[in-house]
């Protein structure tokens, strides 16, 4: 509430003026994030501006460092209105980019997406066919000089068990991996095909041979230390996950990460929303950020206070010993 208000005055000083990386930057050719259905008679001429005042009041706050993704519903989503399923997934890439382009404007570094389950092999051969004919063109798209990942210095890191894919979406991951290695301002987790099982298993595997080849000792063999071995280790802890659909389940996606406590991260939250993926709006991103931010404020609050107290109470232990 702080940084609304904050946001604000600032908007009412600043009048229409925009953060960077908005609609009136130099990227032109940003895509943008709907805000939502509710919000569909605000005439489209001040969608910039108010744009720019939710960005600017989100980045007053604190704000989550690493950010995931279930984009569930794609299917669903074509199927409602009798389209080929191909279509949904299609439109869930576009989906995508325009929730990157958000986060990434919020100056939020490091987002995890589960594009693909090892499962999901096992689906339609036809709809396979198509997911990975996208994969094939839309991963080098996406980080092509001026498009999304290289306005905002984001490497794409392909994840997961990438000698199960076709031997030309392997070589189009590594090529989308190449174009923005130089890129260091954040990372795009793009895990494809992937299971967290199959990750937090190669992780062990990797810490035991560290172990077998001397690199590492017995007692050294911790959750900080199969952590190191994860896919996502280039990554910060996750601090929120959002799965939409309305489905309340993990599918076997950064099961490590969303559990795991480490001393110096919180639990990851967890939101489940309705829309499906290709349908996802600025509405539905906003409840966790606020939430991330909320707690963020309290915990601060809680440590200032704690802080406080142990101050006055060692200033009444030093009286009481001088009395």
């Amino acid at each position: 509430m702080a940084s609304l208000v904050h946001a604000l005055a600032w908007f009412a000083a600043a009048r229409v003026r925009t953060v960077p990386g908005d609609v009136h930057d130099e990227h032109d050719d940003d895509v943008h994030l709907p805000f939502s259905s509710v919000l569909a008679w605000i005439p489209s001429l001040f969608h910039p501006s108010l744009r720019s005042l939710l960005i600017a009041a989100l980045r007053l706050g604190p704000r989550p460092k690493h950010v995931a993704f279930i984009m569930d519903g794609n299917r669903r989503s074509a199927r409602v209105r009798n389209l080929p399923v191909r279509v949904g997934h299609e439109e869930g890439f576009d989906a995508l980019k325009r929730v990157l382009s958000f986060l990434l404007k919020l100056e939020i570094p490091h987002v995890t997406v589960y594009a693909f389950s090892i499962e999901n092999f096992n689906r339609d051969p036809k709809e396979v066919d198509a997911l990975m004919g996208m994969a094939r063109t839309r991963l080098v798209e996406i980080c092509q000089h001026g498009a999304l990942l290289q306005q905002y210095g984001v490497q794409i890191r392909v994840l997961g068990r990438r000698d199960l894919l076709p031997l030309d979406v392997q070589d189009s991951c590594a090529q989308a991996e190449e174009m923005t290695a130089q890129n260091t301002k954040g990372i795009l987790n793009l895990c494809c095909p992937y299971t967290s099982q199959e990750e937090i298993a190669t992780a062990i595997k990797r810490t035991a041979e560290a172990c077998a080849a001397g690199k590492l000792a017995p007692s050294d063999i911790t959750d900080e230390a199969i952590t190191a071995n994860l896919y996502t280790s280039a990554s910060p802890p996750l601090d929120i996950l959002i799965r939409t659909s309305g489905v309340s389940r993990l599918s076997d996606f950064l099961l490590w990460q969303s559990w795991w406590v480490s001393q110096a991260s919180e639990s990851t939250i967890l939101h489940f929303i309705k829309p499906n993926w290709p349908d996802i709006a600025v509405a539905d991103i906003l409840p966790p950020l606020l939430s991330y931010q909320a707690e963020v404020w309290v915990a601060r609050l809680w440590n200032g206070l704690a802080q406080c107290a142990g101050f006055v109470g060692g200033r009444r232990g030093s009286l009481v010993e001088r009395a």
